[in-house]
């Protein structure tokens, strides 16, 4: 991001005044004169670092987190300013943590991370935050910082997670997309696009999921869905995945890519356009 020359002290002819878009840190701290906090939005990148059962890294939330965000990037115009913040890759991943080589953040220690950042963030006159999740166990973790973001700091918190934005349509069976929740056809297709060099393709499998073995006998009760459990990892699948890593592809996911930046750069545009929260109610409001 090319801040540091005179002209960039005010914005070009026919822009809006802000900061353009790039990566936080590469700022410097008097650059932030510049924050427009009806339009200027963080975007916190939340991912984790875990087993993805024997063919896939460590780090492919991370990578599939990353890669999203790269992109959506590419795709916003002149006029956005989003910044994105120094991305937290390590996560809470209690449920993986009987295979080795998984980093796992306590909750507590997590979530006041979360918050911390936050804090900093609206400290910087920012008023608009996009918490990204690309790891499936964090969405009550993403609730409950926005959340308290919006209480403390009257700030506007989105709650957005990677595998929220759909995939196109015919690229993957349906009963994949219900039961792939982990190193399936999805995220390996993913990381072959992204990074082919760390899939190892001589381990690609079927992992068949519990999940989908409870909802062949109908009920209630399932995986997630209808009615869901607490679950570890190998509950689902004693290699740590669970889904049809053997149905993917690069090209799979080069369009699922695709179609996951331009919903997170069309997300950034409804961000922008979003009202600022009122600090407090009214007289009269209703609580």
């Amino acid at each position: 991001m090319a801040i540091d020359t005179p002209a960039a002290d005010a914005a070009p002819a026919g822009l809006p005044s802000g900061l353009p878009s790039g990566y936080w840190q590469e700022l410097a701290t008097t650059d932030f004169a510049r924050i427009d906090p009806a339009r200027t939005i963080a975007l916190l990148p939340v991912a984790a670092i875990e087993q993805h059962g024997p063919h896939l890294p460590l780090a492919t939330d991370a990578l599939i987190n990353q890669g999203v965000v790269a992109q959506a990037l590419q795709r916003l115009p002149g006029s956005a300013s989003v910044l994105v913040l120094p991305a937290l890759t390590i996560g809470d991943s209690l449920e993986h943590t009987a295979f080795p080589g998984t980093l796992s953040a306590d909750l507590h220690d997590l979530l006041g991370l979360w918050l911390a950042v936050g804090r900093s963030v609206a400290r910087a006159g920012v008023k608009k935050l996009v918490l990204f999740n690309s790891h499936g166990g964090q969405r009550a973790h993403v609730d409950l910082a926005a959340l308290r973001l919006r209480v403390s700091h009257h700030l506007l918190v989105v709650r957005a997670h990677s595998f929220s934005f759909g995939v196109p349509a015919d690229l993957f069976e349906a009963d994949e997309l219900a039961h792939g929740l982990h190193g399936g056809a999805v995220e390996t297709s993913l990381v072959m696009h992204l990074r082919p060099d760390l899939v190892r393709t001589t381990k690609l499998a079927d992992f068949p999921s519990l999940g989908a073995a409870l909802a062949r006998r109908g009920g209630l009760l399932g995986a997630e869905e209808p009615v869901g459990i607490g679950w570890m990892t190998q509950d689902l699948n004693a290699q740590g995945a669970c889904g049809n890593a053997a149905a993917a592809s690069a090209e799979k996911g080069a369009r699922l890519l695709d179609h996951m930046a331009g919903s997170l750069a069309q997300l950034l545009a409804e961000v922008e356009a979003m009202p600022l929260p009122v600090s407090e109610p009214g007289p009269g409001s209703s609580p």
